[in-house]
C-alpha cells in the first residue's frame, strides 16, 4: 500500500508496526480461507456419499480454489511485507523523542493483539483439521463404508497446527517486550527475520495441508 500510493516514507515506529499488523492480517485471512475450504471438503464428502454428484463436484472445485487462494495469500503477505519494509528503510530518520510518543506504545499493544488474534486463528484452525478426521470416522460408521486414504493422521496435523498457534502466542509476547525495550530506548526497527521465518513456517504448513486434505479422500 505504501508503494502503490507513493506515500512519503519515514522510519517511524508506527509505520513499521502498521506493516507488521497488515502482514499478520494476511496470514489470518489465509487461515480463514483454508478453514472454509476444509468445511466445504466435509460437505463434498457427504454429498458424494449421498449420491449428490453435481453438488459434490462443485464443492470439490470450490474447496480446491479456496485452498490455493489461501496459500497464495501467505505468499502475497510475505512479498508485500518485504517491499514495504524496504520502502520504509529508504525514508527519513525520526528523532528518539518521536519514538517514545505514547501513541507508539499503543501501536505496540495493537500489534501484540494482532499476534494474539493470529494465535487464536491457528488454534481454531488446528481444531477444525482434527475434527475433520473425527467427521470422516463418523461417516464410515453411519454409512458402514470405508473411505480411501489414511485420514487418521489428520489428528497429528491438527495438533501440530495447534502447537504452532501456541508458539505464535509465545513469539508475539517476546516480540512485544522487545518492542517496548526498543521504544524506551528511542529506536525501533521491525524484527524482519522473525516475521519472514514465521511466514515461511506458516506457508509450508498450509501448503502441506492443502495437498494433504484435498487428496485425503
Amino acid at each position: 500500500m505504501l508503494i502503490a500510493k507513493r506515500l512519503p516514507s519515514a522510519k517511524d515506529a508506527r509505520i513499521y508496526m502498521s506493516v507488521e499488523r497488515t502482514y499478520l492480517g494476511y496470514i489470518r485471512f489465509s487461515l480463514y480461507t483454508l478453514s472454509f475450504a476444509v468445511f466445504l471438503r466435509k460437505l463434498e464428502v457427504l454429498a458424494d456419499i449421498t449420491q449428490k454428484i453435481h453438488v459434490s463436484v462443485l464443492l470439490e472445485h470450490v474447496a480446491i480454489g479456496l485452498s490455493i487462494v489461501g496459500t497464495l495469500f501467505i505468499v502475497a503477505g510475505i512479498i508485500t511485507f518485504y517491499f514495504d519494509i524496504k520502502y520504509i528503510e529508504g525514508g527519513i530518520e525520526v528523532s528518539p523523542k518521536e519514538v517514545t510518543d505514547p501513541r507508539i506504545y499503543m501501536a505496540a499493544e495493537r500489534t501484540f493483539l494482532a499476534w494474539i488474534r493470529t494465535s487464536i486463528a491457528l488454534i481454531v484452525f488446528g481444531f477444525v483439521i482434527e475434527k475433520f478426521e473425527f467427521f470422516l470416522e463418523q461417516l464410515e460408521r453411519v454409512f458402514n463404508i470405508h473411505l480411501k486414504g489414511d485420514h487418521r493422521s489428520l489428528v497429528g496435523i491438527g495438533v501440530f497446527i495447534i502447537l504452532i498457534g501456541l508458539f505464535t502466542l509465545v513469539i508475539g509476547t517476546i516480540n512485544f517486550y522487545r518492542t517496548i525495550r526498543q521504544v524506551d530506548a528511542g529506536y525501533y526497527r521491525t524484527h524482519t527475520w522473525l516475521y519472514k521465518t514465521y511466514g515461511a513456517i506458516i506457508f509450508l504448513a498450509c501448503l502441506v495441508l492443502t495437498f494433504y486434505v484435498l487428496k485425503i479422500i
